[in-house]
């Protein structure tokens, strides 16, 4: 595609050239940045010309920690389980109990998002919850963090379990007194509630991505990680097809994707050592693709999420004295599966949000890169929430990488602070600043669905730190604004290895833009997030145009946000 932008107020994150009016794109790549008079000496057949009227353009945003397929899918075959819209356990009995009566007996019905510690009653969903609206449909509702399930007697029965089924590794089945299962799954015991999943065709992959790629683009992202989608490679084949534009259709997935094989849904049918040598065997390595659709990390798990109580700390929980989380695999098996990788050429990203995961994480690093010296990894620790100042130093220096769960301030950080982890740890959570100051690359992202997907409402968290009762969590880990840009565009870039096509707006690289309504570097930071998107650019093509497509990511975001709707209502 030929574009020119003109009457800009272009931030391009170029040391070289940090601001201009004006871009010409030429076959989907900058060919010139300056002045509009520069610009204007670029012209070829069938250039568009954009006025901005003044707008500021910048980098497209890189998302580098999501789940589009996955989110996708659940919006269109589970029942929304969160709050809002539920109040009580109650409200949650009603929706479900709706979707079974539309069901036949032996369906299985699944839910999502549920939040224990949002939910009026404060508590998990039992057995006798879910037994009670679903006595002959097996039932799985997922947490809103992702890394437990509860079900149902029925779904037990499928499945097999009852009180003498051992706990898988990396997993937990909860047992009352008596040693029968309660209905809560931790971790890899999820696996257990499979019977229900729903197994999408490839087709019903690409018309998700399409409902996907919508949300994405209207927020301004241009270049998104898929951190694990299932199965795996469907899911590559799924994004190939709907990257490609057809005779009678455009493009149904937009924006640039690194598509991660996840290591956990590949090993329960290979083999903890199996995986990576099945990925070399069929050419698998991080990169491999076209400038749309590439194969980015072997995301690999260490432990589960704080809220849910399975991130791996080295102290208690503040609320469970006893608890201290868990780790998912042991440190041979994870140290054995990053050297397969790093042989392999495929580079690596681990979910930590413990410390203690965290610990692990960087003995199986350093150990690959004693093996492999000056190897540019790119090893990457997903989320990174509670990390202690000696971790960061590691990881500084071991040319470690983050992709920080930065948006956990806004949305969980009171509950961190008060319940979780107590006042000293739930301060620092994603704590941005240590991590710049010591010269780590990051990300900051939304991990969409657990989080409403919006770069610019991270930008405002990075900078204010603010969570959503108001409070200031930690502002001694704050970043400047120009700082949180980078986070969500040329650093973001970097971890993907793709710093050198997207990030900055300078000649060569994609011309990959969005165009906001206002200057997010000069408005105060309590305002970014009512920054507008007015375009998003891929390539030198609009595929989001506020005024012609309509809609407001700001106002679908608040629509379908599951905290800040009731704060807005």
């Amino acid at each position: 595609m030929h574009l020119t932008i003109r009457n800009a107020n272009v931030i391009t994150l170029n040391p070289q050239r940090p601001s201009a009016s004006a871009v010409a794109v030429v076959s989907g790549h900058i060919v010139a940045v300056g002045t509009d008079s520069e610009v204007e000496a670029v012209s070829v057949p069938g250039m568009t010309t954009i006025d901005a009227e003044g707008r500021t353009l910048i980098p497209g945003f890189v998302e580098t920690h999501t789940h589009p397929l996955m989110t996708a899918l659940a919006q269109a075959t589970t029942i929304d389980c969160g709050t809002p819209p539920n109040r009580t356990i109650a409200d949650v009995q009603a929706r479900l109990a709706q979707a079974v009566a539309q069901a036949p007996p032996g369906e299985p019905i699944r839910g999502r998002t549920y939040d224990d510690s949002l939910i009026q009653d404060d508590r998990h969903l039992s057995l006798a919850d879910l037994d009670a609206v679903a006595p002959d449909n097996p039932l799985a509702v997922r947490h809103i963090s992702g890394h437990l399930t509860y079900v149902n007697s029925s779904l037990l029965a499928v499945a097999g379990v009852d009180g003498d089924t051992p706990d898988p590794e990396g997993g937990r089945i909860e047992r009352d007194g008596a040693g029968s299962p309660t209905g809560i799954l931790f971790e890899n015991a999820g696996r257990l509630a499979d019977v229900a999943a729903h197994r999408a065709s490839e087709d019903e992959m690409v018309d998700a991505l399409g409902w996907a790629s919508d949300q994405l683009v209207k927020t301004g992202i241009t270049s998104v990680h898929d951190l694990g989608s299932f199965p795996f490679p469907r899911s590559l084949r799924a994004y190939r097809r709907a990257s490609q534009p057809a005779q009678d259709k455009p493009r149904t997935f937009a924006p640039r994707v690194h598509v991660s094989v996840a290591y956990t849904g590949m090993s329960a049918h290979y083999g903890e050592l199996d995986v990576v040598p099945r990925l070399a065997a069929a050419g698998m390595q991080t990169g491999i693709g076209d400038d749309r659709v590439r194969l980015g990390i072997l995301k690999m798990w260490q432990d589960g999420s704080l809220q849910g109580h399975s991130g791996a700390i080295c102290d208690p929980y503040h609320d469970l004295p006893d608890v201290t989380g868990m780790m998912l695999m042991s440190q041979e098996t994870f140290d054995r599966v990053v050297s397969q990788a790093t042989d392999a050429g495929i580079q690596v990203g681990t979910h930590g949000n413990g410390d203690r995961a965290i610990d692990s994480i960087l003995d199986a690093y350093e150990s690959a890169l004693a093996e492999h010296p000056g190897l540019d990894h790119r090893f990457r620790i997903e989320h990174c929430q509670v990390v202690r100042d000696d971790q960061l130093d590691r990881m500084a220096r071991l040319g470690v990488l983050a992709s920080f769960f930065n948006l956990h301030v806004y949305y969980w950080g009171q509950r961190h602070r008060d319940r979780f982890l107590g006042p000293q740890r739930g301060l620092r959570i994603s704590p941005l600043r240590a991590a710049r100051d010591r010269g780590i690359v990051f990300g900051c992202h939304s991990d969409w669905w657990v989080t409403p997907v919006d770069p610019l409402m991270n930008m405002q968290v990075a900078v204010d730190r603010r969570t959503r009762e108001g409070d200031a969590l930690g502002p001694e880990f704050a970043l400047t604004s120009e700082e949180a840009l980078r986070a969500m565009t040329i650093d973001g870039a970097y971890l993907g290895f793709d710093e050198s096509h997207t990030g900055t707006i300078e000649p060569g690289k994609a011309g990959d833009f969005a165009l906001l309504s206002a200057d997010p570097l000069g408005v105060p930071p309590t305002e970014i997030e009512q920054i507008e998107v007015d375009a998003t650019i891929v390539a030198g093509a609009v595929v989001y145009d506020r005024a012609r497509d309509g809609g407001s990511h700001r106002d679908e975001r608040l629509a379908r946000d599951p905290y800040r709707a009731e704060a807005f209502a």
